[in-house]
């Protein structure tokens, strides 16, 4: 097995796995592991997708950095990866699992979010790393790669001690947060929303991007012929950012998309009166732009979309605070962060769903106004007082 060990101290010392023999062999041993803690380095300043330069791994005896630039069969790691009794341990896993689904087409399962549990304990929400390892074990970690350049050749000795960092603490943090999480209680809590987490990266790798209209911001300003437009542009402009790798707004920017759907154009003429429409764009897509325009055009009237719900405005701000106070209230009972709770966006979900300003009778009306984030282990703390709450002014 070909090794490359850096300095002697534990928390910066690493094993550099640059070839596929050597990565199976590893692969081997931790299948037997109970846990890996796992974090990735990537660059994505120019690209759809994050360019992975290295994923570094701890099995509870050693860090481990892993070069993809140098293995092309990933199998036996799939494998490990898929692995249902090996705990996948990250710390703020999001941009980690998008790496995984670029480079390898999976999501690790399970996993366990050093980030997520902190806040259920009240040690923060949104806890760097840095503070985490701080707080929790007294060790002040430098940040300075932060933005270094991961696809360059060779890593330089200080970017590796900084990655083998990033996985050193890992396993003690999370046995003293699993732990806490048992103790406390609220350990299945946690479970449900790393699993809720990962349900919701499942849909990504679905490819499903008919409702991507939804998050442009201004788009409830439009009426339901002009959204179908819209829902037709910000599919195509999707599937164009991952065929391209490049960022959406490369492609076009919401504006653009915003001011398209409104104008409706037909000819390419119009299509250039539109602000920071370039040339370039026109000359390559704007016959099909043009062409989705159309389709959406020709959509029936009964497969157009419901309107966007408006801005929250008059008595249903009021609603929204009334919302926030109670939860804020149960925040500070439970002794959990009020972002932990819920999101404001949320709130307004159940605002813009109600119909009536009565309190709904049954559980099931309470149930039909929640965004799915609130029917796991939120419903049972905070149903259905906050949604009678919510519907009073």
């Amino acid at each position: 097995m070909t090794e490359t060990t850096a300095t002697s101290q534990a928390n910066e010392s690493y094993i550099l796995v640059k070839d596929e023999l050597t990565l199976n062999e590893l692969c081997a041993i931790w299948r037997d592991s109970s846990f890996l803690a796992m974090d990735t380095e990537f660059i994505r300043t120019s690209t759809f997708f994050p360019q992975v330069g290295l994923i570094q791994l701890n099995a509870g005896a050693g860090n481990y950095l892993i070069d993809p630039l140098g293995i092309g069969n990933w199998d036996p790691f799939r494998e490990l990866m898929s692995n249902k009794s090996i705990t996948k341990i990250f710390h703020s896993c999001s941009e980690d699992l998008q790496v995984f689904m670029t480079a390898m087409q999976l999501i690790p399962e399970p996993v366990f979010d050093t980030q997520i549990a902190a806040a259920f304990l009240n040690q923060g929400f949104g806890n760097s790393y840095q503070s985490l390892v701080l707080n929790m074990l007294g060790i002040d970690l430098p940040k300075g790669e932060t933005r270094s350049d991961w696809l360059q050749r060779p890593l330089a000795e200080k970017q590796c001690h900084y990655a083998a960092q990033d996985v050193a603490y890992l396993p003690e943090i999370y046995k003293q947060l699993h732990g806490a999480l048992l103790h406390s209680g609220r350990l299945d809590w946690f479970r449900e929303e790393c699993d809720s987490l990962l349900r919701l990266y499942r849909k990504e790798v679905s490819s499903d991007f008919s409702g991507y209209y939804l998050a442009i911001r201004g788009a409830w300003q439009l009426d339901a012929r002009q959204l179908i437009i819209l829902k037709y542009l910000a599919q195509w402009r999707e599937q164009r950012a991952r065929k391209r790798d490049k960022p959406r707004n490369w492609i076009v920017k919401d504006k653009s998309l915003l001011d398209i759907a409104r104008l409706a154009p037909a000819t390419l003429e119009q299509l250039k009166s539109i602000d920071e429409i370039s040339a370039s764009f026109l000359h390559h897509e704007g016959d099909e732009v043009l062409s989705l325009v159309s389709m959406a055009q020709a959509t029936p009237d009964d497969f157009l979309p419901e309107a966007m719900p408006r801005p929250l405005e008059g008595k249903a701000k009021v609603r929204l605070r009334h919302g926030q106070k109670f939860i804020e209230a149960k925040a500070l009972e439970l002794n959990m962060p009020v972002e932990m709770l819920i999101r404001k966006r949320w709130l307004i979900t159940i605002l813009q769903n109600m119909r009536q300003e009565e309190a709904p009778s049954t559980e099931q009306d309470v149930q039909a106004l929640l965004p799915e984030e609130l029917l796991g282990w939120r419903y049972t703390l905070l149903m259905p007082g906050l949604v009678q709450v919510m519907s009073k002014t």
